[in-house]
């Protein structure tokens, strides 16, 4: 391309996106409330959790969040990737009860703890039911007794289709950009889907691929299932409350497929 059209493919540095993944994707504070909301669901209103575990932590953000919520709390974040665990470990270094650990999240034990938080879709890596099985066993004899583990899920007919969506938000410089989610291919056979993160400044450059994914897009009653095969109990689904959007509440039922072409879920289960 030329002229006006021309892109200008931006060469990211891991700092960089690192900082974009923060600023544009998460909101550690509002997870962290709804795992504070899940927790005192099933231990009463004034039950509160001291102890996370975030799995596949990637930059650690929901954990540093838990523990400047609450000088007693402490947080364990679990990250397969070395120079995302060093990332972390300095941005997160005024912290003393943050513990990052550079390991499996299917084979690092550590301390039990209060709650274990799975997010970001990061559970879709298992491609089979026996790795999806060993995680959450493991997962499981890493709570303390009654407590609680969390994941997120993607779904509805929109899920499998190949399509990007596009939003505004900042970069880590706080200035405007595009997000662009892509959904590059699924494979009805397999049930695997290959995602990517974009991004796009008005000025026309842009970072292509930031983050690439890799997934099987399990299904809930598939999850559920490997849950309870897990030893879990007390499995529920949580997802928007229709009379109040953007809260998160326990349901029975999803929409039709017809009224919700896409949904993002929570999935929690009690050891």
């Amino acid at each position: 391309m030329g002229g006006s059209h021309a892109i200008n493919r931006v060469r990211a540095t891991l700092d960089h996106r690192l900082r974009l993944y923060e600023s544009a994707v998460q909101q550690p504070v509002a997870e962290v409330a709804f795992l504070e909301r899940v927790y005192a669901h099933g231990h009463g209103q004034d039950a509160w959790p001291r102890t996370l575990r975030e799995d596949f932590a990637g930059t650690a953000a929901v954990a540093a969040a838990w523990c400047r919520t609450d000088p007693d709390r402490e947080a364990l974040a679990v990250e397969s990737h070395l120079p995302t665990v060093r990332w972390a470990t300095q941005h997160h270094n005024d912290l003393d009860t943050l513990y990052l650990v550079h390991g499996d999240a299917a084979a690092y034990h550590g301390p039990r703890v209060d709650l274990i938080a799975a997010l970001n879709f990061s559970v879709l890596i298992w491609h089979t039911r026996d790795a999806l099985l060993r995680y959450l066993k493991h997962a499981r004899r890493c709570l303390r007794d009654r407590g609680v583990f969390v994941m997120d899920l993607f779904g509805g007919p929109d899920a499998t289709a190949q399509q990007t969506q596009d939003r505004p938000a900042l970069d880590d410089a706080g200035q405007p950009v595009t997000y662009r989610w892509e959904q590059r291919r699924y494979d009805p056979l397999t049930a695997r889907l290959d995602c990517r993160i974009h991004f796009r400044w008005p000025d026309g450059r842009e970072l292509r691929d930031a983050f690439t994914y890799d997934w099987r897009l399990w299904t809930v009653p598939e999850l559920l299932d490997a849950m309870a095969d897990a030893g879990f109990r007390k499995t529920q689904v949580w997802a928007d409350d229709p009379r109040a959007p953007g809260r998160m509440i326990p349901v029975d039922s999803l929409p039709p497929a017809d009224a919700s072409p896409a949904w993002v879920i929570y999935l929690t289960a009690q050891r």
